[in-house]
């Protein structure tokens, strides 16, 4: 046991030590501060260990310690440290501030916030402190409060660069694009590598629907930092919004953010725009195992699968979604769609029907109803939901026009516009109907596409016919052809037994039978198999030229080729696989030249063509024409297309395919042929 005197000279030495060490501290931390403020991190981080060694809790070798971990990108360790030196001494507002930034960084926004406004009592004009408090209530969705935190960082510092970029991002995401802007762009004037400003700015000028730069501004943020998700997912939703292709940028931010089921049912949606089912069909899954309640990504994964013939998991998707939302229109639209593939017409129709009794806008709903409809032989209700057919997205914009549309009035003294619509196969169809229009019209203007002009202005020498316009103002009222079958085709009876209406150049076509005679003695017949537009919903109507062999072996028949788009390396293989010559001339782009191929289709004997512009323009000419596919809603529930009286149709027998039928074709060609002999 020491005494009194021993105890005194205990105490002194202790002291002693401690001053000391405190000393010691005191010198390495000396030492260490330049080292730390020339960057020399890992010198100076020795020397404030070797501060903590001599004493164990200086609050300034902690603190500084932990600061080295912030610009490390050690943010658990800074807390750490940091937290520390506050428990050391808790009266220096650069401590709690810090300490804050650490919070934050690790996403403990509530405790960065007690830290934040620990700093900002002890000091009031703290402007890093202020910003910090900012970031840590823009965290927890506090965004008017946030705002009024970056305020107080630019009153202390009105250069505050970074703090000026968060309030610009802060207003925009209350919406307050227009005073946003100019603070963002104060903030990168003042600071050019605040990516997050420029991110706001980017979408601030989105907001403002100056898209273009808008996309520019996000291009230079994810060229400064290729991770930055939030700029890519914008990207992908401008470019999505334009009807491009929007896959890569998807991709990218998928990526980046991988648990993002939005950004995945979105990128689904891009695949799936440019036909890669499969892919869209596993994007879209995937969004539904992050997020098993999301009933867009179920609506459109079973979309998918309808796609990829699975019609009976396309509809389970579609109801369950519904189970979720039952008043979700779309799912209701799209479970019509799965249901008539299944062959429940009734059930798809009461399907539609549910979607428009939730929401009257859902326009796919009611073109599919439509389609149905008219498929059916049920025309004025067809038609009535058909003139919705733009609103749907599936068949193009409508033009909007200086005059009101012909709503079926008398047109006596009357001048009406009639315009086109949809592809070329569409305006030969509907075109149909205009010889009708055209007798009941005081006067009538045809807009066409460019290349029938000359064609339709032989047809209907009365007309004015002239390619689209701008904004014509020259006639009281208009129509798109779409429209004209509503008001003078509601029954079958109402096509005319019409053997043609389309007149070719006489001249040419006298030409073209030259060239076909020439040829020698034989059917002239010409073929159309595929289309340039094959998706996976419209694939199975189209064939490929081998599947022909049936009818390209026949004897006594010339083959010439109908297909407008060329195929010159399928037609060679066939012509060498087969040993046979399929016609076709240098001199003729019936792509281009619709005069001289309506002369030579008309110089035809036989055309047989499967759902082709081919086809239809051998009906509007009134050749004798076969097509080959299954009904649809264009035969308007009668065994063939009324459009067309030349026309045949062949449908594959149950079970065949459309290779199948071919064979049947043969056989009716050479019947044909026997007779002609």
């Amino acid at each position: 046991m020491m005494n009194r005197n021993q105890r005194r000279t205990a105490g002194a030495t202790s002291a002693k030590g401690n001053a000391a060490a405190a000393t010691a501290a005191a010198n390495l931390l000396a030492q260490a501060v330049p080292l730390h403020q020339a960057g020399r991190l890992a010198e100076a981080e020795a020397l404030y260990r070797q501060a903590l060694a001599a004493q164990p809790r200086h609050p300034d070798a902690l603190h500084l310690l932990g600061m080295i971990a912030c610009q490390t990108g050690r943010f658990a360790d800074a807390a750490a440290l940091i937290g520390q030196a506050v428990g050391a001494n808790r009266n220096v507002p650069d401590y709690h501030a810090n300490l804050a930034f650490a919070l934050q960084a690790l996403g403990r926004s509530a405790e960065a916030e007690a830290a934040a406004r620990a700093a900002l009592r002890l000091r009031a004009a703290f402007p890093e402190a202020a910003n910090t408090l900012g970031n840590a209530l823009n965290a927890q969705g506090r965004f008017a409060e946030a705002a009024a935190a970056y305020r107080d960082a630019l009153r202390a510092r009105p250069d505050y660069a970074e703090a000026k970029g968060n309030l610009g991002a802060v207003l925009r995401t209350l919406e307050r694009s227009g005073e946003a802007e100019p603070l963002l762009r104060q903030a990168l004037a003042g600071n050019p590598h605040l990516v997050e400003a420029r991110a706001a700015l980017g979408l601030a000028l989105l907001d403002l629907d100056r898209v273009e730069e808008g996309v520019t501004t996000l291009k230079m943020v994810v060229a400064q930092r290729p991770d930055h998700a939030g700029a890519w997912l914008a990207l992908a939703g401008v470019v999505q919004r334009r009807g491009d292709d929007a896959r890569l940028i998807y991709a990218r931010y998928c990526a980046v953010e991988p648990a993002d089921a939005e950004a995945w049912n979105g990128y689904g949606l891009g695949l799936q725009k440019a036909d890669r089912i499969d892919a869209a069909a596993a994007a879209y899954a995937r969004a539904v195992r992050l997020a098993p309640l999301m009933t867009e990504a179920l609506t459109n994964l079973g979309n998918a699968r309808r796609l990829q013939g699975r019609g009976a998991e396309a509809a389970a998707l579609q109801r369950r979604a519904l189970d979720l939302r039952p008043d979700y229109a779309a799912a209701h639209a799209n479970l019509g769609q799965a249901l008539q593939d299944l062959g429940d017409d009734r059930g798809a129709e009461a399907s539609f029907t549910r979607a428009l009794e939730f929401d009257p806008r859902e326009s796919v709903a009611r073109f599919n109803r439509a389609i149905l409809r008219l498929r059916r032989g049920r025309l004025a209700e067809g038609w009535a939901d058909y003139a919705d057919r733009f609103a749907s997205g599936r068949l193009g914009r409508p033009r909007s026009l200086p005059i009101p549309e012909w709503n079926g009035e008398d047109l006596s003294g009357r001048r009406i516009l009639l315009w086109a619509e949809q592809g070329l196969g569409d305006e030969l169809m509907f075109g149909s109907v205009l010889p009708d229009v055209i007798a009941r019209a005081g006067s009538v203007i045809v807009e066409c596409d460019a290349r029938l002009v000359p064609l339709f202005q032989r047809s209907f020498p009365t007309a004015t016919v002239r390619p689209p316009t701008e904004g014509p103002r020259d006639a009281d009222c208009h129509a798109p052809f779409g429209s004209l079958p509503r008001r003078l085709r509601g029954r079958l009876a109402d096509f005319p037994v019409r053997s043609g209406w389309l007149r070719p150049d006489p001249v040419r076509a006298d030409l073209w039978r030259e060239r076909l005679t020439a040829l020698g003695p034989g059917l002239t017949v010409g073929i159309a198999w595929t289309s340039r537009r094959i998706t996976t919903e419209r694939r199975s109507a189209y064939t490929t030229l081998d599947q022909w062999e049936p009818i390209l072996r026949l004897p006594n028949i010339h083959v010439i080729s109908l297909q407008y788009d060329g195929r010159g390396e399928e037609i060679a293989a066939a012509e060498e696989r087969f040993g046979l010559r399929i016609h076709r001339w240098d001199d003729l782009d019936q792509m281009v030249d619709l005069e001289a191929t309506a002369a030579l289709v008309a110089s035809l004997d036989l055309a047989v063509t499967v759902a082709s512009s081919s086809g239809e323009l051998a009906g509007a000419l009134g050749v004798p024409v076969w097509r080959l596919g299954w009904p649809d809603w264009t035969h308007l529930g009668a065994p063939t297309r009324p459009w067309f009286p030349s026309m045949r149709c062949v449908h594959p027998r149950t079970g065949e395919s459309l290779g199948d039928a071919l064979i049947q074709v043969s056989q009716m060609i050479m019947g044909l042929s026997g007779d002609s002999r």
